[in-house]
């Protein structure tokens, strides 16, 4: 179970941002968020942890009658994502659009910089940690050209900023 310290490195100039994330999910006015909405407020965070990991989380706190996380303890958690915390500051997301379009270059045969709809759908939705149908539409939402193309570059950049 994840201990209720704080992180060894945290980042003066950033805890005021995280604190505001955490507010918006303390709903009874008493410092604390219920262990079903920690996913949530790791992502507002700006964490993208995989729900799996969410998940395990929030089994090992129910486990110890944890139902209640004070901003310490989802701070602690925060940080303690460590790889897969998802974090990007904005160097990183250049560099894990890159790693992405190039990566996705590999299905662009012609090389226009475009892949069908259908093909990133089947990929996103399918293959490692997949995205819902609702998640895909919102993401795919007035990016689908007239020829059900999508700019696979545009798309990882508005994913990654």
């Amino acid at each position: 179970m994840p201990q209720e310290t704080k992180p060894k490195s945290s980042p003066e100039g950033h805890l005021p941002g995280l604190q505001q994330a955490f507010r918006h999910y303390e709903l009874h006015g008493d410092g604390k968020i219920s262990v079903l909405l920690l996913g949530d407020c790791l992502r507002a965070m700006g964490a993208n942890p995989p729900e799996s990991l969410v998940q395990r989380h929030v089994r090992k706190l129910q486990a110890a009658s944890i139902e209640r996380l004070s901003f310490e303890l989802v701070l602690g958690i925060y940080f303690g994502l460590g790889e897969n915390s998802g974090i990007v500051d904005p160097g990183q997301a250049r560099g894990k659009a890159e790693e992405y379009i190039c990566s996705l270059r590999l299905l662009d045969e012609q090389g226009t910089g475009f892949l069908p709809a259908e093909r990133l759908r089947r990929l996103l939705t399918e293959c490692g940690e997949p995205l819902s149908e609702e998640e895909m539409a919102g993401l795919l939402k007035d990016r689908v050209n007239d020829q059900g193309l999508v700019n696979y570059v545009d798309l990882m950049h508005a994913i990654l900023s």
